[in-house]
């Protein structure tokens, strides 16, 4: 058979393979669009109707905003001139009033005032329920629509009505936005010169680093806490995740290889049940360091998924409350006929116990969600707020640490080098139960 005959009978074959194609491609087509057809009709309506001109792009972004409301409370749509300010929150450091959001039950809580940030100095706790933002009510709100409402210009002020665990009556708070700083690393208390001081029991040699999120610098931080604990022949340590929101995975997977040398530390579970592993490397391991993890309703996300990850491995004993139950990962994704992006929830946390962090419509009901502690110790909301306004003077260095004894407050000033003993933190029940069990296992070995 001739060249030139084989060439046209390919051809031939091609046409009628499309052919073949045609109605399921069509058929398709026709799905689509009888799927969107009641969106274009409204369009064109509107156009038509509406007793305003309308702007295109303000209803093809408002569409968008719907359909990533429709699908849970941590997708969300990012119009072109949200990028920015979306990226550089992300990054690290911003403008805002720093709360992280969280929607347990279908209600929007603050799941942590970010330390140091405008919200934790007005007074916004953990567990806070928002029930409006500047007079709005924000009962049908995503996550990702509050996060917008928080943002805004440097000293520009938003109102904030909340509903404190507990409280009868609600609360207004007018908080001025400012930066909001994601130092990550602290210690127990400061010295004399104002510097962290990260060994909480001189005697038994137990360290102390409260990790307050996990951002860029968050282990470059926590290593250099941990090489001067070093130095002082460091045999256990507790490390505080209460409060914590959240944050990189990146730093989250870093922080259990410190203390994991081999193994699942965390897979990410799509919808098709595609896996991503991140595995320990047997690399400067601190394998035989005694641990004590905190958490608490305010501990999210990264930070689950180190405690989870280090309970699974069996590496150190978790204390506190039972964590918040976010673990779920979210894509950003650049529209390539839109300057603008979307926030995708497409994944799932596992952690090596096949465990699912995220609290879903599935497994709410159950104990296979966040993170239950293994030593349980409850703190009353006095005891809570205690810790958290103790915390917000020592890290703005109005005091060297403050303490409760039968209920009148001690502050010791930075100008002290004042020696910190096991029962000066005894206030803390959740603190002490985690130092009093180190304390024990290193009496044993």
């Amino acid at each position: 058979m001739h060249r030139h005959t084989l060439t046209w009978l390919a051809i031939f074959g091609i046409i009628v393979l499309m052919f073949m194609r045609l109605p399921p491609m069509v058929a398709k087509e026709d799905s689509v669009l009888n799927t969107y057809r009641a969106l274009v009709e409204v369009d064109a309506l509107a156009k038509q109707q509406f007793v305003h001109p309308i702007d295109d792009d303000r209803l093809v972004d408002g569409a968008i905003r719907g359909m990533m409301f429709q699908l849970d409370p941590y997708s969300g749509y990012i119009a072109p001139d949200e990028l920015l300010r979306f990226e550089r929150r992300h990054a690290g450091d911003y403008i805002g009033v720093g709360i992280e959001v969280g929607m347990p039950d279908d209600q929007p809580t603050v799941i942590a005032a970010i330390e140091g940030g405008p919200a934790a100095k007005a007074g916004v706790l953990a567990g806070d329920r928002i029930l409006a933002i500047d007079g709005h009510d924000v009962e049908d709100l995503s996550v990702f629509d509050l996060e917008r409402m928080l943002e805004g210009e440097r000293g520009s002020v938003v109102r904030l009505t909340l509903q404190h665990t507990g409280a009868v009556e609600p609360e207004l708070l007018t908080i001025e936005r400012g930066p909001v700083s994601m130092i990550s690393v602290r210690g127990f208390r400061r010295d004399s010169a104002g510097e962290w001081d990260y060994l909480i029991d001189p005697d038994g040699r137990i360290g102390y680093i409260r990790v307050s999120n996990f951002r860029n610098n968050t282990m470059r931080e926590f290593d250099e806490a941990m090489q001067k604990l070093a130095e002082t022949g460091l045999r256990g340590l507790i490390i505080d995740l209460r409060f914590n929101p959240g944050g990189m995975l990146e730093r989250a997977v870093e922080m259990v290889d410190r203390f994991v040398g081999r193994g699942v530390i965390v897979s990410t579970v799509t919808r098709l049940k595609a896996t991503w592993q991140f595995s320990a490397t047997p690399r400067n391991t601190l394998a035989d360091m005694q641990l004590a993890v905190l958490v608490n309703r305010g501990s999210a996300s990264a930070s689950e998924i180190v405690s989870g990850s280090l309970q699974d491995h069996d590496r150190g004993v978790i204390v506190g409350k039972r964590s918040f139950g976010k673990g779920s990962v979210q894509r950003v994704i650049h529209l390539k006929s839109h300057d603008a992006a979307i926030k995708l929830t497409v994944a799932y946390y596992q952690l090596p116990s096949g465990r699912i962090v995220h609290r879903t419509i599935w497994n709410r009901d159950t104990d296979e969600w966040g993170v239950r502690p293994d030593i349980e110790v409850t703190l009353t909301d006095e005891e809570i707020k205690a810790i958290q306004d103790s915390r917000r003077k020592l890290d703005s260095g109005l005091g060297a640490t403050e303490h409760l004894d039968g209920g009148a407050s001690q502050a010791l000033s930075t100008t002290q080098a004042v020696p910190i003993s096991p029962l000066e933190i005894v206030r803390d029940q959740q603190l002490t139960a985690a130092l009093a069990h180190l304390e024990e296992k290193l009496t044993q070995r």
